[in-house]
């Protein structure tokens, strides 16, 4: 047997060393990918906090809330959104089901309803995907990688290395930035459309 190359050393215990550790040597996988794990991992729901800048008209102010997102088997989502504006809270909520959104803000005692495509805040549907590098998050860690949504406004996602959990997101249009952070999964939410008799017609 011919001996070994000093030289090679090095690039054998380097080799060995990632196959030990499961890290494949040809880096992480492409940026499409890394926003299609959640829909290919075993997450079905997840609880997420989140902190808002809501640009509306000449008004803008900072909120804070928490929802749900349910990823299978029929991705939709809900939220409530709390802020004080002039020494008044207010309250906003929404939910995004079956092909349609419905909100309920403090001006309208009533839900309305219009028709929306929509993705919820866990979907990660994007074009132009670009990988920004590796994030060490409280809960993990994670690709981060940025695209643009089906309306043209560019996002960024935080996805978990060793599971594919969505770990963060943040979206930006118009001046307002929406900033959710999972926290909880699989806790078997689910997400249901106002009764007919509150919403406005």
């Amino acid at each position: 047997m011919r001996p070994v190359k000093a030289g090679l050393w090095p690039m054998l215990a380097t080799s060995a060393l990632l196959t030990a550790c499961g890290t494949s040597a040809s880096g992480p996988p492409s940026a499409q990918d890394i926003l299609n794990k959640p829909n290919t991992a075993n997450v079905r729901d997840a609880h997420f906090t989140l902190v808002a800048h809501v640009v509306t008209g000449n008004i803008s102010f900072d909120a804070t809330g928490d929802g749900i997102i349910v990823i299978k088997p029929t991705q939709a989502s809900k939220f409530t959104m709390e802020t004080s504006v002039s020494g008044q809270n207010l309250k906003f909520e929404e939910i995004i089901v079956g092909g349609k959104e419905y909100d309920l803000s403090p001006d309208n005692p009533r839900w309305t309803v219009k028709s929306t495509s929509t993705s919820n805040p866990g979907s990660f549907k994007g074009t132009k995907a670009a990988y920004l590098g590796e994030a060490n998050l409280k809960d993990g860690k994670a690709w981060h990688v940025k695209a643009t949504d089906e309306n043209g406004n560019p996002f960024e996602a935080w996805i978990r290395e060793s599971d594919g959990y969505p770990l963060k997101y943040a979206s930006t249009s118009a001046g307002t930035t929406f900033t959710a952070s999972f926290d909880r999964f699989n806790t078997g939410e689910t997400v249901m459309a106002p009764p007919a008799s509150d919403i406005q017609q």
